[in-house]
């Protein structure tokens, strides 16, 4: 027999394991969202998120500028659209930024992370809702719920289960809805390589061998790793074909979130 593949989590429960927690009856309701706490820096999931509160929120803000920026010039509606999700919201870092748009509607954050929810109940809530997910291609929605969808570096790092889980947005995504994702191109090895090459994300691909191997390949597609921290380029014309029984390309906008694209999609 083989060797065992090795097991991944399908969502990450609270820690440490046991760990008791609470969410008071009085908790920041009433304090407006930008006053409200920012996650210990301990748990922020990434460098460019700074190395201040001030730069943490900013960074938040920065991200659904962009968005929103993008779904403008696509001339989409957000007034039109209705209920939003943001799928692998993780701390909250951008989806307290649209406190000026929960009024009439829901906003929801889904991530696999039990950690950050927990955290976002006990300080984002209300205006916003949560839900603890798995890996798992599965929300708990009815079909239609949502008229835009954003998902910022998620796809960046599921492999097998992308179809699946462009399959399940698709479903919880109403007709002509939005949905925004961003992703690696093949552009970004080169931004990785210059512009960027002193990230942390372009040290940790320099010491793959498979990274160097595929990066200069003629591919659809490559992974490093085999995990919900792997790393996943495209080729765009491949994406579109993926995504076309689905879904529309409405824009494709690179150095987005400093080092990945942003792809803006059409319900169909």
């Amino acid at each position: 027999m083989g060797s065992k593949s090795p097991s991944f989590p399908t969502y990450f429960p609270y820690l440490p394991e046991a760990a008791s927690y609470v969410l008071p009856k009085v908790r920041v309701a009433d304090l407006p969202v930008a006053s409200r706490p920012v996650p210990p820096r301990e748990t922020w999931i990434s460098e460019k998120y700074g190395k201040s509160n001030e730069e943490y929120l900013a960074s938040g803000q920065r991200d659904v500028n962009d968005m929103l920026r993008i779904l403008q010039a696509a001339d989409v509606s957000l007034a039109r659209l209705g209920n939003i999700l943001e799928f692998g919201c993780g701390d909250g870092r951008m989806i307290r930024c649209l406190d000026h748009l929960a009024d009439g509607r829901e906003i929801w954050g889904a991530d696999i992370d039990a950690s950050r929810i927990i955290w976002c109940k006990q300080h984002l809530t209300p205006p916003f809702r949560f839900v603890t997910t798995t890996t798992v291609p599965h929300l708990p929605f009815e079909d239609r719920h949502f008229g835009l969808i954003y998902a910022g570096s998620v796809f960046t790092h599921i492999d097998d289960l992308a179809d699946a889980w462009l399959a399940e947005l698709r479903r919880v995504l109403r007709p002509g809805g939005a949905l925004f994702i961003t992703v690696h191109l093949k552009n970004d090895v080169a931004l990785l390589r210059e512009k960027h090459a002193r990230s942390g994300l372009a040290s940790l691909l320099r010491n793959s061998p498979d990274y160097e191997t595929y990066a200069g390949s003629d591919y659809d597609m490559f992974t490093i790793g085999r995990s919900s921290a792997s790393y996943v380029f495209y080729d765009l014309d491949y994406l579109r074909k993926s995504l076309e029984p689905q879904f529309r390309i409405a824009s494709v906008t690179p150095e987005v979130r400093l080092y990945q694209n942003a792809v803006l999609l059409e319900r169909l």
